[in-house]
């Protein structure tokens, strides 16, 4: 019965407004997901575990049979272009001349290494290598999570809200996320800060995660050169992330608003209004991993995160493979 609302909403059959329709939608899948173990954060954690994945990596952790056009949507990671958001994920290109996977990770960020708007804005090659890893070790756990809906899968109604990214929110948090990556501090809700600090001529490249100029008294500068944000820095100490930035779950309220944000539009002024209306405080990552204590930050924070999260990852991946 569900799955008849479900798919009579979704296909206009029923008689009732758009936004009332859309409400509805939201409301029943909500209470599908909640249904079936899903958390309030799945947009969230399935956004952040799809956003720098390729063909390759799903071929490998997921179906073997996947081709170009996949309907797995990911970030772009040329952050040169203004398309945030990719329907299909890409070929990445892995080097099969290697046969060990840690190389062909290592050859993927070093062959890009000098490329300054390619992945993550402000991380060095160190922090990308990390990263790569890091992506790797969750697709891996949500592989097991992966097999084991191969035996048991989720609902046909399940499915229907957990593949339609833009009811669920997943196209949402891909866009902030793509954003947050790009221009990092552009929800610290310091902006307007920043660009009047851009007026007194501070310069500071974050292009290779160092600075290139003598820190100024209180902020950074802002270039628009390649259409990137510097934030300014934090208190000290790693503020790390992987959505790159505060640690601590988003709040109600922010949620919200993400949800219901257009990210339609020139990115000028998307990122103008994202600035002023989606402000959390994150400012982007404060100290670069240059340290053992660095790198023990990064590693607790790594392996505390929950494995609900991969699982999620593994009931979308199902849903938008098998069904």
């Amino acid at each position: 019965m569900i799955g008849l609302l479900i798919a009579a909403l979704a296909s206009n059959c029923l008689a009732v407004p758009v936004d009332l329709r859309t409400d509805l939608l939201k409301s029943v899948c909500r209470d599908e997901l909640k249904a079936g173990g899903l958390t309030d954060l799945f947009a969230r954690n399935v956004a952040h575990r799809l956003h720098s994945i390729s063909v390759e990596d799903i071929q490998k952790y997921f179906s073997a049979s996947v081709g170009e056009e996949n309907n797995i949507p990911t970030v772009n990671k040329d952050l040169g272009t203004e398309e945030r958001v990719l329907p299909h994920a890409p070929h990445t290109g892995y080097d099969d001349g290697f046969t060990t996977d840690a190389l062909k990770y290592l050859d993927l960020i070093l062959r890009n290494m000098d490329k300054a708007h390619y992945s993550i804005t402000n991380f060095s090659v160190l922090e990308k290598i990390a990263h790569v890893l890091h992506m790797n070790e969750m697709w891996s756990r949500a592989h097991s999570h992966y097999q084991a809906l191969l035996l048991r899968p989720p609902t046909p109604e399940m499915c229907l809200c957990a593949t339609n990214t833009d009811l669920n929110g997943i196209n949402q948090e891909l866009n902030i996320l793509a954003l947050k990556i790009k221009y990092p501090g552009i929800t610290s809700g310091e902006y307007e800060k920043l660009k009047e600090m851009g007026k007194q001529g501070y310069d500071v490249d974050y292009s290779y995660g160092k600075l290139d100029a003598p820190q100024p008294p209180a902020g950074y500068d802002v270039d628009y050169s390649y259409g990137k944000l510097d934030a300014p820095q934090p208190p000290p100490g790693y503020d790390i992330d992987y959505t790159y930035g505060k640690m601590d779950n988003p709040s109600a309220s922010f949620q919200e608003k993400v949800m219901e944000f257009d990210f339609t539009g020139k990115e000028s002024e998307v990122v103008e209004r994202v600035s002023k209306d989606l402000v959390d405080g994150d400012h982007g990552m404060a100290q670069h991993l240059d340290s053992e204590e660095g790198w023990a930050y990064w590693k607790e924070k790594m392996t505390g995160m929950k494995e609900i999260g991969n699982y999620e990852l593994a009931v979308f991946m199902y849903c938008k493979l098998n069904q």
